[in-house]
């Protein structure tokens, strides 16, 4: 592939990706060769092994974070893992979401997200828990997966955060239109017969429901 073309790629690549990896740059015919000599030239930005941005795009907090993601499925495109068919169960959760979502009182680091299998990132600033997500308990925001409110806050639970951190969550997350009925029914499906009766009060409020 000529010069010429490799940036032409590389530029559709920004565009559409904006943070996107080695695999996704091969598919278009961007040789390795190719992003070790732009990076090199300065063109281009390696923000993790085998993902990468253009130097002329400026930097967000959440570039690493996308950067994470995208190398659990490096070789899809994101309009490919964003769609209902394609979806792999892969997404921010816990106090990252919280943060993204700006609900509560969370750090976005180290970056929280979960698997339908075990996984592990190259990027010490991640971890994962593995839990199956529903493709409904996921919106695409800020070019991730992020798990919606009620999932967001049944994994603040299930990640034992501080309850104080996780009433805070509740409230401002039932500001902006908390859908209680899903949030009952994660709750019922995500603890045993014997931490329900604690999930709930913490997320529903004292009182809240007939579980034990």
């Amino acid at each position: 592939m000529s010069r010429r073309s490799n940036i032409a790629a590389i530029n559709e690549l920004s565009a559409s990706e904006r943070v996107f990896t080695t695999a996704q740059a091969e598919r278009l015919g961007v040789s390795r060769d190719a992003l070790a000599k732009a990076c090199a030239s300065g063109s281009l930005v390696r923000i993790a092994h085998g993902a990468y941005r253009i130097a002329g795009v400026p930097p967000t907090e959440l570039d690493e974070l996308i950067a994470v993601w995208k190398l659990t499925k490096p070789a899809l495109f994101f309009h490919e893992r964003a769609s209902r068919e394609l979806w792999d169960g892969i997404a921010v959760a816990g106090h990252t979401a919280a943060s993204i979502l700006g609900i509560g009182d969370f750090y976005l680091s180290p970056y929280r997200l979960v698997a339908p299998r075990r996984m592990r990132s190259n990027a010490l600033s991640a971890t994962f828990a593995t839990r199956c997500v529903e493709r409904e308990d996921v919106s695409f925001s800020e070019g991730l997966p992020v798990t919606r409110p009620e999932r967001m806050l049944v994994d603040l639970v299930l990640d034992d955060e501080d309850p104080s951190l996780v009433a805070d969550a509740l409230e401002g997350a039932r500001e902006g239109g908390l859908d209680v009925a899903r949030l009952e029914w994660l709750v019922g499906s995500e603890f045993g017969r014997k931490k329900v009766g604690v999930a709930t009060r913490l997320l529903l409020g004292e009182g809240a429901g007939d579980a034990v």
